[in-house]
């Protein structure tokens, strides 16, 4: 009888295991068998940091692959189903949707917000001295001939500053050309080289809070990074839900003083029909695995609970409720 009765006990606990992984496995029905992660530019933040996802994601999770890309463009292919995740910055949900011409259908939704991401004005000191431009208003209001560069289309970099000339100036590049600027549409390592070897006057992009490159390029040219009026700043923010930044001082060695400027987040932006579960456990990877994916990298120690999901951006369920644990927890 005891023979007996250890048989039924085994076969107890294998039809419990099996009900288990069938709950399991049906949780997982509606998982992807890959997940595919849009970054940006080789060798750029997002895309250090999208390896390091792809890394903790394909150990722990699903089978994971990393692609590059570009802020806007990544929306674009989510929206496409060409992508599962993707880097852009956070305040690109809402402005893109109010375009018209803009194929955005609502099927991209915020995974959580990272660090901030800064919109820098850099012009030659020497340039911004000769024509007595001390902010971005006066360089716009002036009819002036001048170099400038921003990054190409598609991204970040190009939209944002597109976004601000648009809404906060009624301003758009065709109008700038029309005004005397020539304007170049290249990448990071281009455009700080032009700038260095004098065939540019200025450029405008986004990147984190210290940048590399700036640093870089400050031991070659005296540089100013140009403010943007508070009231500006307010306007976007009211309408496209941006943020004020401000450049302290002793961040580069070109600022003297805090320099005011435009702000959001770089972000990782879901699609809307993942499942819950899923998304959820993304983010529980992402967040315990934050310090290898990070290393190395200051801006990405900004990443926090209390600035992961703004309210007035929508966001993924599994998003909310992974975060709202573990707010609910500290």
């Amino acid at each position: 009888m005891k023979g007996i009765n250890v048989v039924v006990v085994m076969l107890g606990v294998l039809l419990i295991t099996s009900s288990l992984s069938r709950v399991a496995l049906a949780q997982q029905e509606n998982w992807p068998s890959h997940l595919r992660i849009l970054t940006g530019a080789a060798g750029g933040q997002w895309d250090i940091l999208g390896n390091g996802i792809t890394e903790a994601l394909n150990g722990k999770l699903l089978s994971t692959s990393c692609r590059l890309g570009g802020g806007i463009a990544n929306i674009d292919k989510i929206e496409q189903n060409l992508g599962e995740l993707g880097f852009s910055m956070s305040c690109f949900l809402p402005a893109r949707s109010q375009e018209k011409r803009t194929s955005l259908q609502g099927h991209t939704v915020l995974l959580a917000n990272l660090y901030p991401q800064v919109l820098y004005i850099l012009l030659r000191r020497d340039f911004a001295e000769r024509y007595q431009i001390n902010s971005l208003e006066t360089l716009l209001q002036k009819k002036i001939p001048i170099h400038f560069a921003t990054l190409k289309k598609g991204t970040g970099s190009y939209f944002l500053f597109e976004m601000l000339l648009q809404h906060g100036f009624n301003l758009n590049f065709k109008q700038l050309q029309k005004k005397g600027w020539q304007i170049d549409f290249n990448n990071y390592a281009e455009i700080a080289d032009k700038f260095v070897d004098e065939k540019l006057d200025g450029f405008a992009y986004t990147a984190g809070s210290e940048v590399p490159l700036i640093l870089n390029v400050e031991q070659y040219t005296d540089l100013v990074v140009l403010p943007i009026s508070v009231k500006v700043l307010r306007a976007l923010q009211a309408k496209l839900h941006t943020n004020t930044y401000t450049i302290k001082p002793g961040t580069y060695s070109s600022i003297t003083k805090p320099i005011t400027t435009l702000g959001t987040y770089t972000s990782l932006v879901v699609r809307k029909d993942l499942p819950t579960d899923l998304v959820y456990s993304i983010n529980k990877i992402i967040w315990e695995n934050r310090e290898s994916i990070g290393r190395g990298m200051k801006d990405f120690s900004l990443f926090s609970p209390e600035t992961a999901l703004p309210q007035e951006i929508k966001a993924h369920p599994g998003s909310i409720k992974f975060w709202q644990e573990l707010q609910s927890q500290r």
